[in-house]
């Protein structure tokens, strides 16, 4: 495994959480969503019929993201028609077609909760995959064509309404030509072939965005390896991989149990789906609970040039996610260090030790190289350039690191344990994470605060 890495971590990236500041200043609370999806491959085209529930803001409007080419056929709030309007989002990476939608609630709405039903339809914007061009420029792996549906919260494919924390419950049905697999985030509820179509429906408890993965080329291989159900999802990757691969999930997932207890896996079933795109970089790493989202051409250029390439720890990172996801807007930092750490610490305790080194050792050469004004932990924001990327993954990887050496294995594996349980379901911030470990560490306890508030790369270096 040593040095087969980098390749697909180096601009990976992983969203839990979209940001949009404008949305930011109006929070609607919890979300549900009931969404038909139909879409049609060939030409690109998808329509949505929905329902979606969320607490009155008290504004006397609105306001969400949706893709920038949908029309607006319908759209009602409590069954009184809604006048809407559109404005411009400040742009964002991970939102690059999305526009706000600012609804005027019809007189005499109550207070509580609001139900809108909404029909909208069109074409998304063809961009770049992530990977094919510099960070920052707009691109997405969000794409409907022929061979492959990918639609994750890149798009705006759905009404969003507010992220970082939100809880977010979805039963949504996809309608596909027949013969098209397709996977959802959250839990199958049922799957049937209609009028010449394959639907599937879908329920998501604690998803904070949708995703859909579809091909009519998947192949499907099951396992269930020390008590853990596995599916692989697949159009060209090598078979000796794919089997090597299952393993290695149950490991992992079965490490994370074991030292952070049981966590919510919709279905009870790990899946892994490698989407055939070929740069897909915003794919080499995405996951949901329960699920996992790679990009194919991405791996398979990988082994081209290495035959001995591995996704163990990417994928181990990805895994880790189904734990650690509870860390909220700027504190999503928490999520990412976390996972990458005990991503290396899957290397460590199932593949090699040395490999672990190897990983800690690259994670403090990078931390080394942050300009002296890179953002410390406790004010990075949630992005992922270069910088930001290093202080939120790799250096939070090394706190984590530091205190496990302060501590020792015996106190600092427990205290995740009580972290993650204590926590888990739960928005949190900086704040949370620095009292918690403050209080475990006691008189030590300043060594959280260093780690936190210093700028640029390894403390006291």
């Amino acid at each position: 495994m040593k040095g087969k890495r980098k390749s697909l971590l180096a601009a990976v990236i992983v969203c839990f959480a979209l940001s949009s500041s404008l949305l930011a200043e109006q929070s609607v609370g919890s979300v549900s969503y009931n969404l038909k999806v139909s879409i049609e491959p060939g030409p690109g085209d998808i329509a949505v019929q929905g329902e979606v529930e969320f607490e009155n803001p008290g504004a006397g409007n609105f306001k969400f993201n949706l893709h920038e080419t949908f029309t607006i056929k319908t759209l009602q709030v409590n069954g009184k028609s809604a006048s809407f309007s559109f404005a411009p989002t400040e742009f964002s990476g991970m939102t690059p077609t999305a526009r706000l939608v600012v609804v005027s609630l019809p007189p005499d709405v109550p207070s509580g909760k609001l139900r809108m039903e909404i029909e909208y339809a069109g074409r998304l914007k063809k961009l770049p995959e992530f990977g094919a061009v510099p960070f920052g420029t707009p691109a997405m792996d969000d794409q409907i064509n022929a061979h492959l549906v990918d639609l994750s919260g890149f798009s705006s494919w759905y009404p969003q309404f507010s992220f970082g924390g939100a809880k977010v419950a979805a039963d949504f049905e996809v309608s596909l030509p027949q013969g098209w697999i397709a996977m959802g985030s959250g839990q199958k509820l049922a799957e049937r072939v209609s009028a010449g179509r394959s639907i599937t429906r879908w329920f998501s408890p604690k998803d904070l965005d949708l995703m859909i993965v579809a091909s009519p080329d998947f192949k499907k291989k099951a396992f269930r390896q020390a008590g853990v159900d596995i599916e692989i999802y697949y159009t060209r990757m090598p078979e000796k991989f794919i089997d090597t691969e299952g393993g290695q999930i149950a490991s992992v997932v079965k490490l994370y149990t074991d030292l952070l207890g049981e966590t919510v896996i919709p279905g009870g079933t790990v899946r892994h789906v490698y989407a055939p795109l070929r740069n897909g970089q915003g794919k080499a790493g995405t996951a949901r609970p329960g699920l996992i989202v790679t990009s194919e051409g991405v791996t398979l250029d990988s082994l081209a040039s290495d035959p001995h390439f591995s996704l163990f720890q990417p994928i181990a990172h990805e895994i880790a996610h189904f734990w650690w996801n509870f860390g909220a807007g700027q504190g999503d930092w928490i999520n990412e260090a976390s996972a990458e750490y005990f991503s290396a610490l899957a290397v460590q305790k199932i593949s090699s030790q040395e490999e672990f080194k190897s990983i800690l050792e690259d994670y403090r050469k990078q931390v080394r190289e942050l300009p002296a004004d890179a953002p410390p932990l406790a004010t990075v924001p949630w992005m992922n350039d270069g910088v930001r990327y290093v202080v939120r993954y790799f250096k939070g990887a090394l706190m984590l690191d530091y205190l496990r050496r302060t501590l020792g294995d015996d106190n600092f594996f427990p205290a995740c344990r009580e972290f993650f349980q204590t926590y888990k379901g739960k928005p949190i911030g900086t704040p949370e994470f620095r009292s918690f470990w403050k209080a475990k560490l006691a008189r030590q306890g300043n060594i959280v605060d260093v780690w936190l508030d210093s700028p640029g790369g390894l403390p006291g270096s």
